[in-house]
């Protein structure tokens, strides 16, 4: 009987364990940023499993949270010493509003490095989603802290080892120089 070679659910593949080694050299910490555009959205739980997958990976990074507000986040020194910012929204006009809004916010503020370096993480059942073509999108799926509750797995996406570390690659992407052109 001959054994298939499978990344098992949930395990990082190797392309992405090479990414996180690069993105590790030269660096103390990878410093992330998870950024939302309502308190509904499952931020939290976003945040979390990133740093569980860092983790695994054996990257020394720090996931944060904050949002919707802006100059409170700024207060509480939540941009300071961030390399990556991952923004959760949703999909529509009044998140890619929401979106902008940020943006430019951000470069009003003297954030260059953190509007070039965004990744914008949408929540979404898989629709057609409108391409933003300055940022870096990831699609979450809408059930995402749902579908993690009624699985009973502690990670979500645990079904598909690809669309559970898509966020992660992402993010070392920027890490190591390939996410901005």
């Amino acid at each position: 009987m001959r054994r298939a070679n499978k990344t098992p659910a949930g395990a990082a593949p190797a392309e992405v364990a090479a990414r996180a080694s690069e993105a590790a050299a030269g660096r103390d910490r990878l410093g992330v940023l998870v950024f939302t555009l309502s308190t509904h959205l499952p931020f939290f739980e976003i945040a979390e499993h990133l740093a569980e997958q860092f983790g695994e990976l054996e990257l020394r990074a720090e996931v944060s949270t904050a949002g919707p507000q802006r100059v409170q986040s700024v207060l509480e020194g939540k941009f300071s010493g961030v390399d990556v910012l991952v923004v959760v929204g949703e999909t529509g006009p009044a998140g890619e509003d929401q979106l902008m809004e940020l943006v430019q916010w951000l470069l009003a503020n003297g954030r260059q490095a953190l509007a070039e370096n965004l990744i914008f993480a949408v929540l979404d059942e898989g629709h057609s989603v409108a391409e933003l073509p300055a940022f870096n999108r990831v699609v979450l799926p809408r059930s995402y802290f749902a579908r993690t509750q009624q699985s009973g797995l502690r990670l979500p996406w645990a079904a598909s080892a690809r669309e559970s570390w898509e966020l992660v690659t992402a993010v070392l992407d920027y890490a190591v120089g390939l996410g901005a052109e």
